[in-house]
């Protein structure tokens, strides 16, 4: 079963920057229903929610609105099966080739951190990567899924 926690459009960061207390809240409720999570790791893990879900939205935009006159971001959030945390970027954007950065990253993983070279990209697909169990683009590139096991 899928349970619809919020689906919201933004047009500019600042619109998005003024949700965050609102996506925050929700974010501590969807968590909030693990068994045996003490007040410190819930927080812990909705402030590490935060930043992936931060690096999707900052991206979106950021390459969106190179390509489009009027960027639109459209960010979902779901439970599924009341295991599974999912969170959906969309933006309206031509994408990128998300399977070729993805791969670059994998082979990063393997390497001692102090030779990582990130320059302007790949940093927050790194974090996204390391703080979800799963994470996936459309074939287009301008949709992100993070997914993240809620343990019960």
């Amino acid at each position: 079963m899928r349970q619809k926690i919020i689906r919201e459009t933004f047009c500019t960061e600042e619109e998005f920057c003024t949700y965050r207390d609102q996506l925050q809240h929700c974010l501590r409720e969807a968590l909030a229903k693990q068994d045996g999570k003490d007040t410190d790791s819930l927080e812990n893990e909705v402030t590490l929610l935060e930043i992936a879900l931060n690096e999707a939205v900052n991206n979106a935009f950021k390459y969106a609105e190179d390509r489009v006159s009027i960027p639109a971001v459209t960010l979902s959030m779901c439970l599924l099966h009341s295991q599974w945390l999912i969170i959906r970027v969309k933006d309206s954007g031509t994408g990128f080739k998300a399977n070729q950065v993805m791969t670059k990253l994998a082979c990063l993983c393997g390497e001692e951190e102090e030779t990582w070279q990130w320059g302007e990209s790949g940093r927050g697909l790194f974090i996204m990567a390391q703080v979800m169990d799963k994470v996936r683009y459309n074939a287009k590139g301008n949709c992100v899924m993070l997914m993240k096991t809620l343990l019960k």
